[in-house]
């Protein structure tokens, strides 16, 4: 169904553990007044295992987790496709560190959705203390440095991409990322 008032702005805040991609979404999704998709509560229990053992996932364990994400996203596009609310929009976190995986996160149809992701950038010694620091997660502190080998950035000559520094605090950072959106 195409919609009469454009497709639903679809934000996907990526990056590697630690760069506050949950707190960032939050607040984002207070601003936009929308709709949220934590992509990690989507992940299979096999991949939650191993990454709570330190063991990190391989792009097999990926797969159907992106494309668990993907129909998700789909789904939810088309509640919203004809809404006229304030709400018209979605945040998802997903770490989307490869290219080939945020292919597969735009599979969603276009006159529906416009999916721009949202890269939170810092420094390896940032997302380091971060990771450090957390309490209860099921992401090992180890597993940072897997991530950003496996990270591809985005460019934002050939993708959809605001780019935002992760210093400021995550309220700081989604009024950032709005200043940069158009509804």
């Amino acid at each position: 169904m195409v919609s009469s008032i454009g497709p639903v702005p679809v934000y996907i805040v990526m990056g590697v553990c630690g760069c506050g991609k949950t707190s960032t979404s939050l607040e984002l999704q207070q601003l936009l007044g929308c709709e949220y998709i934590e992509g990690d509560v989507l992940h299979p229990k096999a991949n939650v295992d191993k990454m709570q053992a330190g063991i990190p996932l391989v792009d097999d364990d990926r797969w159907s987790w992106l494309e668990k994400i993907r129909d998700t996203i789909t789904e939810r596009v088309e509640k919203l496709v004809d809404s006229e609310t304030k709400g018209r929009a979605l945040v998802v976190t997903c770490s989307s560190l490869r290219k080939v995986y945020r292919d597969i996160l735009r599979q969603v149809p276009t006159d529906m959705a416009k999916v721009t992701f949202v890269y939170l950038k810092g420094t390896p010694e940032l997302l380091a203390e971060r990771m450090g620091a957390r309490k209860n997660h099921f992401m090992a502190a180890n597993m940072l440095e897997s991530q950003l080998n496996t990270l591809e950035e985005p460019d934002s000559m050939t993708e959809n991409v605001i780019v935002t520094d992760i210093r400021p605090e995550p309220k700081q950072v989604a009024a950032n990322i709005l200043s940069q959106i158009s509804l």
